[in-house]
């Protein structure tokens, strides 16, 4: 859990997750230097339970550089980053286990999400994601290419996740991330299990997310070029994952083919839909 002031909702979210039926659970909690209670919360239920390790930074590190912390804090053999702010059914992480025990192509497994509001009200929003199994390399691509991120909050194979670049410091690097892992192998649903995506965030059109992530307390552009051009280091990276994964030459070559002239197309469609009010 890579926390920053999440004092509103980190008692209900961490309850959620304490409340979970697998067995063998740990929760690490990276404190971003909050500046609220969030740090007083965390630490009381540290103390109140042995599954909970809190641990915090003395300064912002930015999100990115908290999510790629609380992931090295892990052991075991799947992880999963969590919101402070969202909540789970008793079943997700057990649930999803299994999903990935029974298919041991798959890299990830994720549950159905729903977003909520402040008061916990189910949100009518396209949250939907397909199952992977059966479909073939190109297809998982680019399910993950066009689909939203909320599998980058699922159950992951720590192995696979640490063959990958972790969460990077850009705009766009959950995109990459999902991309790197959709080339290990297949993302299973969870079909029993959900959880809810809290909506924190006030509406923002496409330069007002532009302007977040050029801000130092995001840390998603982190140098000089990326605060210019927040996005430029999506398609590089993008490229570069398909070009440094495990598949062959002509995968690579028939991938590229199609994400080349797809790149332009996904910022355009993506522009438009953040600017839509």
């Amino acid at each position: 859990m890579p926390i920053y002031n999440e004092e509103r909702y980190l008692e209900r979210s961490l309850a959620s997750l304490l409340a979970q039926d697998y067995p063998n659970i740990q929760i690490l909690i990276s404190d971003n230097a909050s500046t609220d209670r969030t740090g007083e919360i965390a630490l009381q239920v540290s103390r109140q339970d042995p599954r909970v390790r809190y641990s915090r930074s003395e300064s912002n590190i930015g999100s990115a550089a908290n999510f790629r912390r609380v992931a090295e804090m892990a052991e075991g053999k799947y992880f999963m980053w969590a919101a402070g702010h969202d909540e789970w059914s008793e079943n997700l992480v057990s649930d999803s286990v299994a999903a990935l025990e029974s298919a041991e192509s798959a890299s990830l497994a994720f549950a159905t999400s729903y977003w909520i509001d402040d008061a916990g009200k189910r949100e009518d929003r396209d949250t939907d994601y397909p199952d992977t199994r059966g479909m073939s390399l190109f297809a998982r691509f680019f399910t993950v290419f066009w689909g939203n991120m909320h599998p980058v909050l699922g159950v992951i194979r720590l192995d696979s996740l640490r063959r990958t670049r972790s969460m990077q410091s850009f705009a766009g690097a959950d995109l990459v991330l999902l991309s790197d892992l959709i080339l290990m192998g297949d993302f299973v649903r969870a079909r029993k299990a959900w959880w809810h995506r809290r909506d924190v965030r006030a509406k923002e059109g496409h330069s007002e997310r532009l302007k977040r992530y050029k801000s130092r307390e995001y840390g998603q552009s982190t140098g000089k070029l990326d605060r210019v051009f927040p996005l430029l280091r999506l398609p590089v990276s993008l490229i570069s994952t398909v070009c440094r994964s495990k598949i062959s030459l002509l995968q690579k070559a028939v991938l590229l083919l199609v994400l080349l002239p797809s790149l332009p197309v996904r910022y355009v469609v993506g522009k438009r839909k953040a600017n839509r009010k």
